[in-house]
């Protein structure tokens, strides 16, 4: 499992660097794995990193869906991405 933040920098990058290629690699996980976003928003300090190409997308359906398209189809059958949006609780949170 690899978890990150919308806003972190690597956000675009360890889906493939990080997750695949580290720890869907050991033998207990049969290739499975799960990337976790956290979506704050597009709020000062959670700013979405642009994508290597496009655009920001513009909410946590749309990041999901362009994460889940820079797997292979191999890839897509055992790893899972899941954007869970936080952006009403964290509310305050800066």
């Amino acid at each position: 499992m690899e978890v990150k933040r919308n806003g972190h920098r690597d956000l675009w990058s360890a889906l493939g660097d990080q997750l695949i290629a580290q720890y869907v690699r050991d033998p207990g996980a049969d290739g499975h794995g799960i990337y976790v976003v956290f979506w704050f928003g597009e709020t000062d300090g959670h700013r979405t990193p642009p994508p290597p190409s496009g655009t920001r997308p513009g909410g946590p359906d749309a990041l999901k869906r362009r994460l889940e398209t820079s797997l292979t189809q191999e890839e897509a059958r055992k790893i899972s991405v899941c954007v869970v949006d936080v952006s009403k609780l964290a509310g305050g949170v800066r």
